[in-house]
């Protein structure tokens, strides 16, 4: 089958009917990321993934309000639909045309909301421009084999990281049961297994008609048994000291020619780590905050001695100043007051001529209302009477004994200290640092920071010399930097030299002592039981209980042999791809294998059959996306079926050679339809946008689309997001 035509109508981003066509071989899909490459690959797998059929992680359909374009719904009125759909055209494996429409209505409800009705899933036969639908979507997928499900799944990748399926365990045996006949076998096992436990039934009946001969045989059997459960138990512990060195093996053999070089790179490792630290200690002496020590120790002093002396000179001289002034000051209040108290005095001396007798007279007086002097009327609030009253009152408190009265505090004349703080500061600086000594202590710190950072520059130099040395055993490895991950864990490293050499000695004295010895046991037991029985009425039983034992082993043993050949066939034709993927690069050989305890395997060699332990991302994905093609071929040859596969962003970890020329076989080399989905052949410009690299694109003979979000949208409104898409000639 082919993909023909997709048309994105309304789906997030895609505001609109948006139209792919495709050709039969690569078909390119260019954009940046939030350019819309993940919603066309998601859309593509939307209408081609059916709703009840068994789907993947990534095959989880989303809730349909997130399909619906925020641009669409925003220029809805209330009570308007629109319509969001993902239509595909294609051409089945009979070269019949299909299309796939998958749909929705949208309608904007009057408070804003959205309603979802008239959802659709249909396939159809389409002839120009007639279409007759299916009756049944699955008819398409499952009766026309069209994508289904068993297939889609090594077909449509979301990622790099999804391109190893093997992954899912349930993997090999899909595929074994598509392409390989070990599921023809089935009903052969099924009936063996069934006529064995039947005869094994029929044989006990028989025995049990002679006491004797059913004790001995029960004896023989029982000690079948015993040993039979031994063998098992053996060969559990074979099993699991085979996957124990099995897991270090790969590790071990990517090191063992090496491991010299990892001891060798471990010490000079550990003394470029001593000598980092030693490189730490240095720089946590080193002391070179020299604008702090200005202030901090005074160093700003140096060559300011005479000034200081001239600055303590004339402090001294204001101090001096200061103090005469306050005496002055002083002294002058102390006149102002005596005199205030001088001529206090002398008024105080001429009221005191009045004596008691006065105070009697003045008071015989104000009593009669009369003076005593002039004998003139002192009528009730004259103004003599006044005048007589006020002087009574003042000779009064003039006889009246007082306390001796105290001179006021004078304010100081200077309200601040400042003069004395500077004369502090001044005779701080000149006795709590001895300003002499600054230059000496100035030169022992330089020195002293010289001389750190002169062994610092050392050890830097010894640190570089080390490093060189162990670029140069790498260089001069087999396995090159890989070995670094080892030279990390040198402790891990020598436990697996340990682990593989105690499940080496355990497999060999299972494998050559202990199972053999308990196989040869059972063989006796089994020809001892087996000539008893021939003794005895029982022998047809047990011979037709035996036959199909061994019949079941033959059926195992061709479902087996089936394995292996469909692997060895799935190996081979997965190293045919992975050469043309690499075409100027080191591929290495790709084996797949179950192991001796039926675990698969898959495994990069080189010719000699070494495993190479540590293959770079992008020559992994190169046999991911080789084992994928191989597995498409295989559908091809058995199902007489054809699918195109399609990626999103599968090349992630290919520098930009490497990736062109990925394409480039994909393009010429490859016969296959790709729908690949990637930022490949963009470049970004100095004003951070990404343009086409055209150059690089002229050498594709392939169908090429640039998408992008139209230019003008608002980065932080969905409503605005358009998502263009512009074919590339």
């Amino acid at each position: 089958m082919k993909l023909t035509k997709l048309i994105i109508n309304n789906f997030r981003s895609y505001y609109g009917p948006k139209t792919f066509f495709f050709s039969d071989h690569l078909n390119l899909i260019l954009g940046s990321n939030g350019d819309g490459k993940t919603t066309f690959f998601e859309a593509l797998n939307w209408v081609l993934t059916q709703d009840d059929a068994p789907k993947s992680e990534d095959d989880q359909m989303p809730e349909n309000e997130t399909l619906v374009s925020a641009k669409m719904f925003h220029e809805l009125k209330a009570g308007q639909s629109g319509k969001v759909s993902v239509n595909l055209w294609l051409k089945n494996n009979e070269n019949k045309d299909c299309m796939v429409e998958r749909s929705f209505i949208v309608t904007k409800t009057v408070e804003g909301g959205l309603n979802i009705s008239n959802y659709q899933h249909k396939a159809y036969r389409t002839i120009g421009t007639r279409k007759n639908e299916f009756l049944f979507l699955k008819d398409l997928f499952e009766k026309e084999n069209v994508f289904p499900a068993v297939i889609k799944k090594y077909h449509i990748f979301k990622g790099e990281d999804k391109l190893n399926i093997f992954n899912d365990k349930t993997t090999l045996q899909n595929l074994i049961d598509m392409f390989s006949e070990v599921k023809d076998l089935e009903p052969y096992r099924e009936f063996a297994t069934y006529a064995y436990k039947t005869a094994e039934s029929a044989m006990d009946h028989a025995k049990s008609k002679v006491a004797k001969f059913s004790y001995e045989v029960d004896e023989l059997k029982n000690d079948m048994k015993t040993l039979e459960q031994e063998l098992e138990r053996a060969e559990l512990s074979f099993t699991k000291a085979h996957n124990s060195f099995d897991e270090v093996k790969t590790k071990i053999d990517a090191i063992d020619q090496n491991f010299d070089v990892i001891q060798k790179a471990a010490e000079l490792e550990n003394k470029v780590s001593e000598k980092n630290l030693e490189i730490m200690r240095l720089e946590d002496r080193l002391d070179e905050e020299y604008s702090f020590k200005l202030l901090d120790n005074q160093w700003i002093l140096i060559g300011f001695l005479p000034l200081l002396k001239e600055f303590n000179r004339k402090i001294d001289l204001l101090s001096t100043s200061k103090v005469n002034m306050e005496n002055d000051y002083h002294r002058k209040k102390e006149e102002e007051y005596a005199n205030e108290r001088i001529k206090k005095a002398k008024t105080e001396l001429e009221k005191i001529t009045w004596g008691q007798t006065d105070v009697e007279h003045l008071n015989y007086s104000i009593r009669t209302h009369r003076c005593v002097y002039c004998g003139s009327e002192l009528p009730k609030g004259s103004e003599g009477l006044n005048f007589l009253k006020k002087r009574l009152d003042d000779i009064i408190e003039i006889l009246t004994s007082k306390p001796e009265e105290k001179m006021p505090e004078i304010q100081p004349y200077y309200k601040f200290h400042n003069i004395e703080n500077l004369k502090g500061i001044g005779n701080s600086l000149g006795y709590a640092k001895d300003i002499e000594e600054i230059p000496n202590e100035m030169e022992r710190l330089l020195k002293e920071n010289r001389e750190i950072k002169a062994r610092i520059h050392d050890l830097q130099e010894e640190i570089e010399d080390m490093k060189s040395q162990i670029n140069n055993l790498y260089a001069n490895s087999s396995s090159g930097e890989n070995l670094k991950d080892y030279v990390n864990n040198i402790s891990t490293v020598n436990k697996w030299h340990e682990q593989k050499q105690s499940a080496a000695l355990s497999m060999n004295k299972l494998s050559e002592k202990t199972i053999p010895e308990l196989k040869e046991q059972i063989k006796t037991k089994r020809e001892a039981l087996q000539k008893k029985i021939k003794s005895t009425d029982g022998s047809e039983v047990y011979e037709l209980s035996e036959f199909f034992r061994m019949f079941s082993i033959a059926v195992d043993d061709t479902a087996s042999t089936n394995y292996k050949e469909f692997l060895e066939r799935l190996s081979s034709v997965a190293n045919k791809y992975l050469s043309l993927l690499n075409v100027d690069d080191f591929t290495g050989i790709i084996k797949i294998y179950l192991d001796i305890s039926d675990t698969l395997k898959i495994e990069l060699q080189d010719a000699r059959g070494k495993v190479l332990t540590n293959p770079n991302t992008s020559l992994l994905t190169t046999m991911y996306i080789s084992i994928l093609f191989a597995i498409s071929e295989l559908t091809k040859e058995n199902r007489k079926a054809d699918y195109p596969l399609i990626f999103d962003a599968p090349t992630s970890s290919f520098d930009d050679s490497k990736d062109k020329a990925f394409y480039q076989c994909l393009n010429t080399v490859v016969n296959k339809q790709c729908i690949v989905v990637t930022k490949s052949f963009l470049k970004k410009k100095e004003d951070g946008d990404f343009v086409t690299d055209d150059a690089a694109l002229s050498e594709l003979d392939c169908r090429k689309y640039r998408i992008k979000k139209m230019s003008g949208f608002d980065k932080k409104d969905l409503t605005t997001i358009d998502t263009i898409v512009e074919e590339i000639k």
